[in-house]
């Protein structure tokens, strides 16, 4: 049973209040503003920070902090086990420690990198069904007793469910928008894009272009090397689509083996540039190579221009869709453009 006698009743109001304003809250910014603005309230103290846990690296990167420069903040990262906040991610253990300088854990380089004089800490992980999210450090407190740990690790508790209702909240919308097999946007973002797009570009009297693509005799590909392989293809295009484009352009699984290439700003003469660049790309490019294969692919564009060719989403994504089909019918592997070419 959890011993809350060193906690008094304000203390117990307020960690009830700040529970209901954290997990109450899915919008990620708005979580920050409302731990930055509780936790400094409950937890006197010359500094504290967020960090929370890259999974795929180990390593714990500062997500929020008083005080110090956002700058160092972005490129300063713990590796595991790391420092005080190292070995509480690891430990999942709170840590209590008067004295910084007697303490082995403690990492010199953080407060090289900040210019911060750190004395004593108080530290609590983040944990979220056994897993280690990310830990709470308070630098400096002005009390270390057993009521203000007790405090922290209930104010841990609840930011780690809050950060993980954000993370899952996150994670449906982007697979609301995302397309499953490669990983770019999907038809109900593209809709919804293009009218934000035709609505912004109406204001500033500013084209913007469409790249319609479809890979020629896919069904070919699929034939000989099987559906896993065919999809791992269509994986290997998106990827090569998002390092020919960079934003706020995107690339979007259309369906099948057909893709739709945004680009805001750009007019017909750019947006062929572009389509001729994608286009070489993918010929010159090795595909299923790390499954010890070599396959070649060609595919065939279409290019439409807002407002040039039409002014709204339905007739831009037609008229694409024509030009490329009008490149299938003439040999494939080629550009083609709705309405007359630039000069």
């Amino acid at each position: 049973m959890e011993d809350y006698s060193s906690l008094t009743r304000h203390q117990l109001l307020s960690c009830l209040e700040l529970g209901k304003a954290l997990t109450a809250e899915l919008d990620a910014a708005r979580l920050l503003d409302t731990i930055l603005k509780k936790v400094s309230a409950l937890l006197p103290a010359e500094h504290w920070s967020l960090l929370l846990l890259d999974e795929a690296t180990g390593e714990l990167h500062f997500e929020l902090s008083v005080d110090l420069e956002p700058t160092v903040l972005k490129v300063l990262r713990l590796r595991p086990g790391e420092g005080i906040a190292g070995q509480v991610a690891l430990q999942q253990q709170p840590m209590v420690v008067a004295d910084v300088g007697a303490n082995p854990f403690f990492a010199t380089r953080v407060g090289q990198m900040t210019g911060f004089t750190t004395k004593s800490i108080m530290c609590a992980p983040l944990i979220f069904g056994g897993r280690t999210l990310g830990v709470i450090e308070v630098v400096n407190p002005r009390r270390l007793d057993t009521g203000t740990l007790r405090l922290l690790t209930i104010i841990a508790d609840y930011v780690a469910i809050a950060v993980e209702n954000t993370r899952q909240y996150h994670q449906l919308q982007t697979l609301a928008i995302q397309d499953s097999v490669t990983g770019l946007y999907n038809t109900r973002y593209l809709y919804q894009a293009l009218e934000t797009l035709i609505a912004a570009s109406a204001a500033d009297a500013a084209p913007f272009s469409l790249l319609f693509l479809d890979i020629d005799d896919f069904k070919r590909v699929v034939d000989t090397y099987g559906h896993l392989n065919g999809s791992q293809v269509l994986q290997e295009v998106a990827a090569m689509i998002r390092q020919c484009v960079s934003a706020p352009a995107f690339g979007v699984s259309y369906g099948g083996d057909e893709f739709v290439v945004v680009l805001p700003s750009m007019d017909k003469r750019q947006a062929l540039y572009k389509a001729e660049e994608i286009r070489r790309t993918l010929s010159q490019t090795i595909f299923l190579a790390n499954r010890g294969l070599q396959v070649h692919i060609q595919a065939s564009f279409g290019v439409a221009t807002y407002p040039e060719d039409a002014a709204d989403r339905t007739g831009l994504l037609a008229l694409a869709d024509h030009a490329m089909f009008d490149i299938k019918r003439r040999g494939k592997n080629a550009v083609g453009v709705s309405g007359p070419l630039p000069r």
